[in-house]
């Protein structure tokens, strides 16, 4: 391994790592500018871990790349750690600066070396370079009160169906996050993943509808532990979405290891491709308050990627006409998110869960969640009017209460233009649900969420006698229900967003 670039990081800051409101650890940064990878030169760097926790690298690069053009999609970097292959970076994000972060392991107090090598042959063909323009270490040690969610975090070996290296240019994974659930004498701990997209499942022109985005979100491996952390069961998603137990090896520190395995985002335990990635689990994702595209307006660059994506793969409708299912860029639509749940037809309360922020399958139904223009008495609808493809329905069905949706409509979506939107009940299910709370937005020219939008805490009642609630309108006061506040992405993300963009 050559390097034509060597600095040595000392020290550290002295100030806690916050991540989701956690002190975790120490924090070190190095910046350094515009250190090229190209075959042949290489870059390497010196830490020193403190104590005995889980280092976590961002990597901030670019490349001469473009997700959006074939041939050119990604740069592949490989990095080492002591000299032996530790994993593997997918450069993304072009010729802008990207962080890429990347949990190396378990590692014992000491000192180690990083070396990160441009890889050519793994690298799209037209992509001959990259920077790296710093980098920033952290240790989350053993007394962080992350410790046990960083423990449990899988390693990924990538997918190898259609190429060796086939996520270099699809269905690449962007981000790690998590859910907990338990008591005194258990914990529960869920590992999702989200991808670029999925090149197989839904069909593409019903994503926008069914799930309100075109990444690919799958939970990964799911782990129960008892009171003293011990692991009970440890189960992962198989094929065909079966839950299957996990019987693989660990790597890097005692980290489950799988791969990704279908071309619909579900994985295997047994091992047959060359390269892996660590993601760290980057975001607590909270079900009984909001929906898992949460995790998409912390990480906004995904509106980003995916969306090259699409435009590289698909033949995207131009000019988008909202009378049409098929895909359009993501620009023509207006993103929904709000919540559903069901109502006991006996009192009108809400009929308690299966565990939070589910609802029981049985008692569940379908919401179509449409809007109005000013000046304009058409409803443009989120699933097409209850479109049908085959087994697939255009709704929204799954057992989550939060969810998300999108509305397309013909040209360029401006949130300004909507006057009215309002949710319908639809056929099958539940003959009432309770539906809460709003968030409407739309993305910007460079394709990034533009925030405030349009947000309410409204709650209406849907009954098979009365299917249809305003949500939201622009000429009305529609404060909701203090009884029912909204959800989290509508109450806390774009408060906590504003406020960044405040400091920044």
């Amino acid at each position: 391994m050559n390097s034509q670039a060597e600095v040595q990081i000392t020290g550290f800051s002295g100030r806690v790592w916050e991540k989701d409101l956690l002190d975790c650890g120490y924090r070190i940064a190095l910046h350094k500018a515009e250190v090229e990878l190209s075959p042949g030169n290489g870059f390497r760097f010196r830490f020193s871990m403190p104590e005995d926790g889980y280092a976590e690298l961002d990597l901030f690069a670019r490349s001469d790349s473009d997700w959006a053009a074939k041939d050119r999609e990604s740069a592949f970097v490989r990095l080492y750690l002591n000299e032996a292959y530790n994993q593997d970076v997918i450069l993304y994000y072009g010729s802008s600066q990207g962080v890429y972060t990347r949990l190396l392991g378990y590692l014992k107090e000491g000192d180690y070396e990083v070396y990160a090598e441009f890889r050519e042959l793994e690298s799209a063909p037209l992509v001959s370079r990259a920077w790296i323009d710093g980098v920033e270490l952290r240790c989350v040690a053993d007394s962080s009160p992350r410790s046990l969610i960083y423990r449990h975090t899988p390693l990924l070996y990538g997918r190898n169906l259609s190429h060796p290296y086939e996520n270099r240019f699809t269905d690449t994974p962007l981000v790690l996050f998590y859910s907990v659930e338990g008591n005194e004498e258990k914990t529960v701990i869920e590992y999702q993943m989200m991808f670029s997209h999925e090149d197989e499942g839904t069909p593409a022109p019903l994503l926008m509808s069914k799930w309100g985005r075109t990444t690919d979100i799958e939970w990964m491996y799911r782990v129960e532990l008892d009171a003293e952390g011990n692991v009970l069961e440890a189960v992962f998603q198989g094929e065909h979405h079966i839950t299957t137990a996990f019987n693989g090896n660990y790597d890097l520190g005692g980290h489950p290891v799988l791969q990704s395995a279908t071309t619909n985002g579900n994985f295997k335990d047994d091992i047959t491709s060359d390269y892996r990635f660590m993601l760290p689990p980057a975001f607590h994702w909270k079900p009984e308050e909001e929906p898992r595209e949460a995790v998409m307006s912390r990480f906004p660059f995904a509106y980003q990627v995916t969306g090259w994506e699409m435009e590289r793969q698909q033949e995207l409708e131009m000019p988008s006409q909202a009378s049409s299912i098929a895909l359009a860029h993501q620009r023509s639509y207006v993103f929904i998110q709000t919540s559903k749940r069901p109502l006991r037809d006996s009192d009108r309360e809400s009929a308690p869960a299966s565990k939070p922020g589910f609802n029981r399958r049985e008692e569940d139904a379908c919401v179509d969640v449409q809007l109005r223009l000013h000046g304009s008495e058409q409803w443009y609808s989120s699933c097409h009017y209850d479109l049908r493809l085959g087994d697939f329905r255009a709704a929204y069905e799954g057992a989550e209460s939060h969810f998300s949706t999108t509305i397309k409509l013909s040209g360029e979506a401006v949130l300004e233009d909507i006057a009215e939107i309002r949710a319908v009940l639809l056929e099958g299910g539940a003959d009432s649900m309770e539906v809460v709370g709003l968030c409407a937005f739309t993305l910007n020219e460079d394709n990034l969420p533009q925030f405030p939008g349009i947000r309410t805490d409204r709650v209406i009642k849907l009954t098979r006698l009365q299917p249809v609630g305003v949500l939201w309108a622009a000429d009305k006061d529609m404060s909701g229900d203090e009884e029912h506040p909204v959800n989290d992405m509508v109450k806390h993300v774009v408060d906590e967003l504003s406020s960044q963009d405040g400091e920044s």
